[in-house]
């Protein structure tokens, strides 16, 4: 399994579920960055993490700006903002990168030897942008039409 695979999935995965379930479009960016500029304008930051096993083992994480959070459960449970409780706007974070984990393991593994995990919120900790704090692997770093956010993996050999 390569890990170049892994990553053209994981950015196929997230366009597909951003733009089908929750009608945000997004828009890849050309070049590296490192969180802390790419969100420099965006805070606060809600984030969520998820782990696979299977031929490879390995993390993704999902970070965005909580307005984009808040218009994305509005999107996804047909209710208004102002609707919305933080608990369903971090559920639905979570369930994002459920989805997104669920269709890139779809993509390079049509026979299920992949296994994801429960996705769990990042704690504030996790969330700091601060230079020397870059998360290993790679990152995905995107744009919807009003936000940015970023999607990472990191990948190691499996132990099994």
């Amino acid at each position: 399994m390569d890990r170049e695979k892994m990553t053209r999935a994981l950015k196929d995965a997230t366009s597909n579920v951003m733009d089908r379930m929750f009608f945000q479009p997004v828009h890849f960016a050309d070049s590296a960055h490192s969180l802390e500029e790419w969100f420099s304008h965006h805070r606060p930051l809600i984030g969520s993490s998820i782990n696979f096993s299977g031929p490879l083992q390995g993390s993704l994480y999902l970070l965005m700006p909580a307005a984009l959070a808040t218009e994305i459960t509005a999107s996804f449970l047909g209710l208004e903002k102002d609707e919305i409780s933080k608990e369903q706007e971090k559920d639905t974070l979570k369930e994002a990168l459920n989805m997104v984990g669920g269709h890139m393991l779809s993509l390079v593994d049509k026979g299920g030897a992949f296994h994801l995990g429960l996705p769990e919120l990042m704690e504030e900790m996790e969330l700091s942008c601060d230079s020397g704090k870059e998360p290993k692997g790679e990152t995905l770093f995107m744009q919807t039409e009003n936000h940015r956010l970023a999607m990472g993996i990191t990948i190691s050999e499996s132990k099994a």
